[in-house]
């Protein structure tokens, strides 16, 4: 991983693209980057809302994919979720149980690390309205990207 002083440079339009990259199927550390510029001076307060803002747009492609794939599509991506799927079968299953089961409200759980994106994508793939999803993602990441501003500015 680079050093999050290098990666500072990038400034807010950095931290925007990583969480965007981040909240897609790109594994990229963007709370390095946040917490690197809040440590630089950055407000926290925008900091988590350009991070957090990327990183739903990030989850949409997902969301987006997940639509996609329910309705018979997906391509390459397809493919992918469908390996996916067969390797991690079992915990993919939960999470479109729950998915079922609870709603649009276990997508709070999309800050989750690696299964995360499952219930994203099982939002998508199980048919969650639009706003609902963009509430409760919203709610999930920005508590997540709070949580490391907050750590960040408490290491000043």
């Amino acid at each position: 991983m680079p050093d999050p002083s290098v990666l500072a440079t990038w400034g807010l339009p950095g931290l925007f693209l990583l969480a965007m990259l981040a909240g897609s199927i790109v594994p990229v550390p963007s709370e390095a980057l946040l917490a690197a510029l809040v440590y630089g001076g950055t407000s926290p307060a925008t900091a988590v809302l350009i991070a957090t803002t990327g990183n739903v747009l990030g989850a949409l492609s997902l969301y987006v994919l997940g639509r996609w794939v329910a309705a018979g599509g997906g391509g390459a991506l397809g493919r992918w979720y469908a390996r996916r799927r067969e390797r991690e079968g079992p915990r993919l299953q939960r999470v479109e149980a729950w998915t079922r089961t609870w709603g649009a409200p276990v997508l709070v759980m999309s800050w989750l690390p690696v299964v995360g994106d499952a219930f994203v994508i099982a939002g998508g793939m199980l048919g969650v309205r639009l706003l609902p999803f963009v509430f409760f993602v919203t709610v999930g990441k920005g508590l997540r990207y709070l949580a490391v501003a907050l750590s960040a500015a408490a290491a000043l």
